[in-house]
């Protein structure tokens, strides 16, 4: 007999939540509360806007600063990107020229996350960015909008989906947690053990990090010594924020996955080290009328290991759907 929906959505962070909670060293409080910015990517942000014409914008979202890129066809369809756990706004960067000139992009940092503002005394459950993104999507006064999520990104478009179905054209779940599969990665494994493997605390923890989130091992050394400074300055942070994705457990009492009406994709690359690809068929079953497409040799973050290909997917998923409408 087939689990039932609720338990497939809550069984990985009900399994693993506790034991991670139990087992992991807790962030040092004085550390977290004293953190601020050093990152690199607003001058990164500076050098590429003159080439993408994306402009840097921020609005107060629950009285935090909220930073996003907005740029592309203006008037056009909008499509809004979600960025995963201990990442930014700027990992979508290499999918964004080949689709700026057919939409309206929205690429947000989420409260707490890369140039949007952390407040030691929120908090960040997947409930909480859900509600804080559908705020943000609804004071931009936008058509509904086509929102794909990158792994923790992924799960909290999926629920902006379900429970704000008026924001949300279509939605794509990419390599996307919230859901438990058959089989588990390394990672999962270790998150049972207390071990987080992504937080980095010196230069070979980021690169082992990247190496964990692309199957391109070269592609992940270039990037490691250019992403190492902020992943390492945030590891106190973004052991608080996995901290608060893992107590706060999503309420079984709201809209979920299951409940998700809209056009959806679940898109997966076949060797993610992260969340196992067997994941996808968990979504299948909750979201039966979703589309699917698996990448062989792409790991956790398809837009950044193969974002040519992965574009030429989301532009014909967005365009069947206005030939269906």
């Amino acid at each position: 007999m087939s689990k039932p929906a609720t338990a497939l959505e809550l069984e990985f962070i009900e399994q693993i939540g506790p034991q991670y909670l139990a087992l992991a060293a807790p962030p040092n409080t004085a550390k977290v509360r004293a953190w601020r910015s050093r990152s690199v990517m607003p001058w990164l942000n500076r050098l590429h806007a003159p080439v993408t014409g994306l402009l840097r914008r921020h609005a107060k979202v629950e009285g935090q600063r909220m930073v996003w890129l907005e740029g592309g066809r203006r008037g056009a369809e909008p499509v809004v990107l979600v960025h995963g756990f201990g990442a930014s706004k700027e990992n979508w960067l290499p999918l964004l020229p080949f689709i700026s000139k057919r939409f309206h992009l929205f690429v947000v940092d989420l409260p707490g996350w890369g140039e949007s503002e952390f407040c030691a005394d929120k908090s960040y459950g997947m409930d909480d960015q859900v509600r804080r993104l559908a705020d943000w999507l609804a004071s931009r006064k936008l058509t509904p909008a086509h929102v794909v999520g990158s792994s923790m990104g992924g799960g909290i478009a999926g629920l902006l989906s379900a429970r704000y179905p008026h924001l949300v054209r279509s939605v794509v779940l990419m390599n996307a947690a919230g859901v438990a599969g058959s089989e588990h990665t390394a990672f999962e494994l270790g998150l049972s053990e207390g071990r987080n493997g992504l937080i980095a605390h010196n230069m070979l923890g980021a690169y082992r990090l990247l190496a964990t989130v692309m199957s391109n091992r070269f592609l992940a050394a270039t990037i490691a010594p250019a992403a190492a400074l902020d992943l390492i300055s945030r590891r106190h942070v973004n052991e608080h924020l996995f901290r608060q994705l893992m107590a706060n457990v999503p309420d079984s009492a709201l809209p979920t996955f299951i409940d998700i009406t809209g056009p959806a994709f679940i898109l997966w690359g076949i060797d993610d080290a992260v969340l196992h690809v067997s994941c996808a068929d968990t979504f299948q079953q909750l979201i039966p009328h979703a589309r699917q497409r698996r990448l062989a040799g792409i790991g956790h973050l398809p837009m950044v290991e193969a974002p040519r290909v992965t574009a030429r997917i989301l532009r014909r998923f967005w365009r069947d759907i206005a030939v269906q409408t």
